[in-house]
């Protein structure tokens, strides 16, 4: 969700945040190396700590899943990880966040594909607009092959992919109208992530794509900045922006998920029984989060329809935002592949 980062101003507050980032940066370090240290030289009886991050705030069944996996954990290894949960990015931004996973600084982080890509550069085909179907389709793509494809692909950037969790579908939201065909979508300033597809597939629709921090949405449609934006049911419940945004339009253009991410080289570093609890934990977690999520995703659905103004974009109507998409999937044949998005669009459709 903080997929773009603020600038400090002013110079004491500059100085004032180096400092305590690199404070903050050395505490990491001592507590990741530790927890990189084989279990030989590791003091005796010492736990393994693995810091958890997630952007999502306390409540959300992102943040319940990582409690859940805590207490999994630390059931079924007698106490030898110690898992310490940070909700609401208070590790720092989602792509910091996975950077620092990426690192070693920082031991585990969740995330949508979009906010990985800069670092595992094909889970991008996962934010092709109308790449899929249903979150059936999706989770049965990723479960299976292409999400092994796409866990190789992290590997090889230093990241497991421990779990994908659900997330759910996306949709159009603006103060203008509702949006039925791509016509509708012309002309519209449109808050989307800060990701190349994100903007190149919003300009094929016809909208003006403006890239800004989740942060700033709210007060953005409240002073007329934006017109609109895309969230899931339960990010525009829980944000309350139901408040500043008037037409909630049923576009379904991605179904989204959430990855695990876990520092590869930790995990490698793990004894056979230590990575099977760990495993075992995470797939406890991962059931329970993909009923938990689609349960706040329905409950906050249908309090939205009373609410807001709520339109469904037909099944033919869906099919002329796909066509107009399509040259964006071609564009991106450079960097990802044809195989990959022609794999993704069978697997998914």
């Amino acid at each position: 969700m903080n997929d773009c980062r603020i600038k400090a101003v002013g110079q004491r507050l500059f100085t004032r945040r180096s400092f305590l980032q690199t404070s903050l940066g050395v505490m990491a370090l001592g507590a990741t190396s530790a927890a990189l240290a084989p279990a030989a030289t590791r003091a005796a009886g010492a736990p393994i700590v693995l810091r958890f991050g997630s952007g999502q705030p306390l409540g959300h069944a992102n943040i319940r899943a990582m409690e859940l996996f805590r207490d999994e954990l630390d059931k079924l290894s007698g106490g030898q990880f110690k898992v310490e949960v940070y909700p609401a990015g208070q590790l720092g931004g989602i792509t910091e966040g996975m950077e620092a996973t990426q690192v070693g600084t920082q031991q585990m982080q969740v995330g949508t594909p979009a906010t990985v890509a800069p670092i595992v550069k094909e889970m991008d085909v996962m934010s092709l607009l109308f790449i899929s179907s249903s979150e059936e389709k999706v989770f049965a793509a990723i479960d299976g092959e292409f999400g092994q494809r796409l866990g190789a692909a992290a590997e090889r950037a230093g990241l497991k992919a421990l779990a994908w969790w659900a997330c759910g579908a996306r949709h159009f939201l603006n103060n203008k109208r509702p949006i039925n065909t791509p016509d509708d979508l012309r002309g519209l300033k449109i808050r989307v992530i800060g990701s190349p597809v994100w903007v190149r597939s919003m300009a094929a629709l016809g909208a003006n794509a403006v890239s800004m921090d989740y942060s700033q949405i709210y007060s953005a449609l409240q002073s007329n900045v934006i017109d609109g934006y895309e969230n899931l049911f339960t990010d525009v419940d829980k944000s309350s922006m139901y408040q500043v945004v008037k037409y909630l339009s049923l576009s379904s253009h991605l179904f989204d998920v959430y990855t695990v991410y876990i520092n590869k080289k930790l995990f490698d570093g793990f004894t056979p029984e230590q990575q099977r609890v760990v495993t075992q934990a995470m797939k406890t977690a991962t059931d329970w989060q993909r009923k938990a999520q689609a349960a706040d995703s329905q409950k906050s659905f249908e309090k939205l329809m009373g609410i807001m103004q709520v339109n469904q974009v037909s099944g033919a109507n869906r099919k002329l935002f796909m066509d107009k998409v399509q040259p964006v999937y071609a564009e991106f044949e450079k960097t990802l592949g044809r195989d990959l998005i022609e794999q993704a669009m069978k697997a998914m459709r």
